[in-house]
């Protein structure tokens, strides 16, 4: 595994350290939330003597209303972890239903106990549905529902519904505030994440990128040097040792520049392929591409051109392996006002271009590729005076 791969798994690390985080304090303020409208609702019912005890199915109701809050704080206190949405949905609906069914159940102990007691514990859940959603249209619905829940029984105990509006009032801000709240701290910890993640990633791309430079110069200073050497001072005697000593030499010189590029996708690289190839048979190339290698335009050479180039600098470079009687050429390549062009030079025996000799592929393989891509091919010639290939294709106009 390279070191950036490493920067970014401990970035999603870290990134899943926070959602957990931000899920963990959510799950502990539910807890708190739950445990404390438990309580509530225990001590009053407590003191009032437990007067549901008689009133059925008031305990159906209250029981179903306690087992849902503790199915809640459970995962929420014990484990951090908040429970299933389906699990909050029923405990909000238990509490509108008894906030409906206490009037009518028990008309008289309602009045007077009501909204006293009811309006502490339903603000809590209200306060609760802000923490548990996500959604803010969840929220509100849940709202809703517990509003005109509370409001009904206000009602049927004699009350004006519009005394009742502070109230619902009440619910309506301390949920929206939770909710709020709860979505501030989630996007703050996501900022936080992705910038740890991010710092984490750049130090092991500049971890990766000193030990490349390392390694380069040890490349560099050792083994290019001592290859080259071996090239250039004669020390090999056999042509072909000598030709793929050379290829190699010219690979790792242009690895070390960073010219390692996929050679299906750069221009450079496909004719970079078929010089080395074309050494590696014996031939001695010198490719000068510096124009092409620094122009904007490399980076906008269509498959097409590019495997054409590919096609024609091929069949030149085997016409001086076979026909030139010399084991050097000289190949050019530029880009300049939108054109691409490609040379090959050699000063072998050359040929009468009006009297071509047959089997050298110059008008199929280098004047019909061009052709093909919208440009043009020349070939200059003489008899002992060498050939020089020349191919110029327009490259397509920017989007």
């Amino acid at each position: 595994m390279s070191e950036a791969e490493a920067g970014q798994r401990a970035g999603v690390a870290g990134r899943e350290s926070g959602v957990a985080a931000v899920e963990r304090t959510r799950a502990v303020a539910v807890f708190a939330l739950q445990m404390g409208s438990v309580v509530l609702c225990g001590s009053l019912e407590v003191i009032g003597d437990a007067r549901w005890a008689g009133v059925w199915p008031m305990p159906a109701l209250l029981a179903l209303l306690v087992l849902t809050g503790l199915a809640i704080s459970a995962p929420a206190g014990i484990r951090r972890r908040l429970p299933s949405r389906w699990l909050f949905a029923a405990h909000y609906a238990s509490v509108a239903v008894i906030c409906v069914a206490a009037p009518r159940l028990a008309h008289d102990l309602v009045v007077v106990w009501w909204p006293g007691s009811a309006l502490p514990y339903v603000l809590l859940t209200a306060v609760m549905t802000g923490v548990s959603y996500r959604s803010w249209q969840a929220v509100a619905a849940w709202v809703g529902v517990l509003g005109g829940a509370f409001t009904y029984g206000s009602v049927m105990t004699g009350d004006e519904w519009w005394a009742v509006l502070p109230h619902v009032a009440g619910m309506v801000a301390n949920a929206g505030v939770a909710w709020y709240v709860t979505r501030i701290l989630t996007r703050n910890a996501g900022d936080l994440d992705r910038a740890r993640a991010e710092e984490v990633l750049r130090t092991a791309q500049l971890s990766e990128e000193r030990e490349r430079a390392r390694t380069a110069r040890l490349l560099h200073d050792r083994i290019l040097q001592t290859l080259e050497a071996l090239v250039r001072d004669g020390w090999i005697a056999d042509d072909g040792v000598r030709a793929r000593v050379a290829e190699e030499s010219r690979w790792l010189r242009a690895y070390l520049r960073g010219d390692d590029g996929d050679p299906e996708g750069d221009v450079l690289a496909v004719l970079e392929t078929v010089v080395r190839q074309a050494v590696g048979t014996g031939l001695h190339v010198e490719f000068n591409a510096g124009r092409l290698r620094g122009s904007p335009d490399r980076e906008r050479v269509p498959p097409e051109i590019a495997d054409a180039l590919a096609g024609a600098l091929r069949e030149a470079l085997t016409n001086v392996a076979k026909h030139a009687g010399v084991r050097h050429a000289v190949v050019w390549a530029e880009s300049r006002a939108g054109v691409l062009t490609l040379s090959v030079l050699d000063h072998g025996r050359g040929f009468d271009p009006a009297r071509r000799p047959p089997g050298l592929g110059i008008a199929r393989s280098i004047v019909d590729r061009a052709t093909a891509v919208g440009g043009t091919a020349t070939v200059d010639s003489a008899a002992g005076e060498g050939t020089h290939v020349t191919v110029r294709v327009p490259l397509p106009s920017p989007v």
